[in-house]
This record gives structure tokens, sequence and C-alpha cells, in this order.
């Protein structure tokens, strides 16, 4: 992990500050982006926060405070002092903010990601924290500042998603510590989970019908996968951010050592979600293929239709296992 103190002094000598997180936003990306933000609002920073796809805000995290800081990408800030990357292996994830990121003084890179490329002039990233938003949360208490609720419930949103409700293999001692004390300070744990798990549209209950109906199973390989389509999505009303946790049902399946799903973008490209379970690692297999992520969630974009796609997938899958 880099130098936390490095960390602190370039927030706290910067007067205005850009940051982002990742497209395809999940709650890590959202939890510690709305709480770095809100932080050095705080502060008393000039920011400019937004997300690389503000369109695509996952509705599933409508209710955390801190929404209102979000701009739009096309009108940020092109010179500041300083640009945080939040939750961002590469600086190409950061989409259409890599310009504004690369135009700054000095650049932040927090993350978790064990495949970070340490692009930044400061790099505060250690693999082995749960999520982004349990890096922020170090930050803030080593810099002696203080978390309101509202921080407390974004942080603590980012690390029971990329814990996956603390499953993973990611949940460390410390994680329990950092949720307790983040409850401490006021964070909404029952709406966390009420808002995030426990409260979706009927529309996409209807596409996750529809996904669940199609999975099949590669039971050499023990391998689940399914897919959705921009004709899905037409039909059902649903939208593709809803379908984050969808992958989390095909998991579920007894025997199963890896599973997948195919979401279709509005591009024609599809979008692969990769989980894994047990000591399966589905993350090299994800680099492989031109993605990214960790050991037992990973994914990447591919080129090819559905069907090549998962063709694709089988043939590197066999690789993998030989």
């Amino acid at each position: 992990m880099g130098d936390i103190e490095t960390a602190i002094s370039a927030l706290t000598e910067a007067d205005t500050i850009s940051l982002s997180s990742h497209v395809n936003p999940d709650g890590d990306s959202v939890g510690s982006l709305l709480g770095m933000a809100m932080i050095l609002q705080g502060r008393g920073k000039s920011i400019y926060a937004c997300m690389p796809e503000p369109l695509k805000f996952p509705p599933q995290y409508d209710f955390l405070p801190g929404r209102e800081l979000l701009a739009d990408p096309d009108n940020q800030v092109k010179d500041v002092d300083l640009f945080i990357a939040l939750d961002c292996s590469n600086r190409e994830r950061l989409g259409p903010l890599q310009q504004c990121a690369e135009r700054a003084a000095r650049m932040l890179n927090i993350d978790h990601h064990e495949d970070n490329r340490l692009y930044g002039d400061i790099n505060l990233v250690d693999e082995h924290a749960s999520s982004t938003s349990e890096l922020v949360y170090r930050v803030i208490k080593a810099a002696g500042w203080e978390i309101d609720p509202d921080v407390a419930t974004c942080l603590y949103t980012g690390m029971v998603t990329d814990t996956g409700r603390f499953e993973h293999r990611n949940t460390s001692p410390e994680t329990f510590a950092v949720a307790s004390e983040l409850a401490q300070a006021g964070a909404d744990i029952s709406r966390v989970i009420k808002e995030v798990y426990d409260s979706q549209s009927l529309a996409y209950t209807h596409l996750m019908g529809l996904a669940l109906r199609r999975i099949e199973v590669i039971e050499d390989l023990g391998f689940a996968y399914s897919f959705i389509t921009q004709r899905d999505l037409a039909e059902t009303g649903a939208t593709l951010p809803e379908t984050e946790d969808l992958i989390d049902h095909l998991r579920s399946i007894r025997g199963t050592k890896v599973v997948a799903l195919f979401k279709e973008l509005a591009d024609g490209k599809i979008r692969v979600s990769l989980r894994s379970r047990d000591a399966y690692e589905i993350g090299p297999v994800a680099r492989v293929m031109g993605g990214g992520g960790h050991a037992m969630a990973a994914g990447y974009t591919s080129d090819n239709n559905i069907e090549e796609s998962i063709s694709d997938l089988v043939q590197e899958l066999r690789k993998h296992q030989a």
C-alpha cells in the first residue's frame, strides 16, 4: 500500500479537486466517490465530482446522500490541483474523464484491485482491502477528519456490496472492525440492505425471471451462465444498471465453480460479468479476455455477439482448467 500520509498531504494542499470512479459503476465505486466528495466539501475544497456515465447511475443507490454533488462529465473542470481516481484499476476505466485526469496537476489513485497499474502520481493501492470505500475510511481516519452519518452510510454501502454482504474472501477482521466504526458513526445499515438488496422494480423482477429461465450449465467445467439482451430491456422496461447483483443468483447454483452473465450493451458489445466459488480464481481469466477484477469477481467486454462470446469464454475456461 502506498504512503497514506502523502495522500493526506495532497488532499490537504489542493484547493480544487476533481474526483471520479469507473464506468459501469457499482456500489463500491459509488459509495467511495460520494463519501470522499462529501468529506472534501466539508473541508472547504472546491470539488468537481462525477460518474463517467451519469445517465447510468444504478437506481439501487439513488437513496445515498451526496448525489446532488455529481456533475455531468461534459461540464467537468479541466484544470485542477488534484484528480482522484477511485476504484479504477487503470486510466481507461475513467472513460471520458481520462483527459481531465491527465490535465490535473497531480493524480491520486485509490484502489484495491490486484491488477491496478499504479498510474497515479500517488498510488494508495491495497489489494488486501475489502473495498475502495475501506481505503477511503482509512484516509479519513488517519487524517483525523470527522465522519458524519451521511459519509458513513456511503462508505458502508461500498463495503457491503464489494464483500457480498461480508461473504466473500476479501472480508477480513479489519473489514468488520471498520464496518463497526461506520455503524457507530451513524451509517444507516438497515436502509442500506433494504435499498440495495430488498427493493427492486417490477420491471427488473421480470427481467430477472427471463435470465433465470435461460440458465445453462456445462457440468464438466462447473460453469453456469445466462444472458440479457437489449430487446429484453426494452420489453421489460428494466435498465442495465439494475442488473448488478443478478449474477449472484447464478452463483448460488449447487455444483458450480464459475458463473457468467452476458449483457448486451447499446452499442452491440457484450459486457461479461464473472463470479467464482471456493478457491477458483476467475481474475486471471478475465485478464486474458482483456478485462480485470478480483480473484472471485471480475469482468470484461467482448466485441463479439452473445453466442460467440459464450463460446470464447468456454474455450478459455477449458484452457484455464487444463
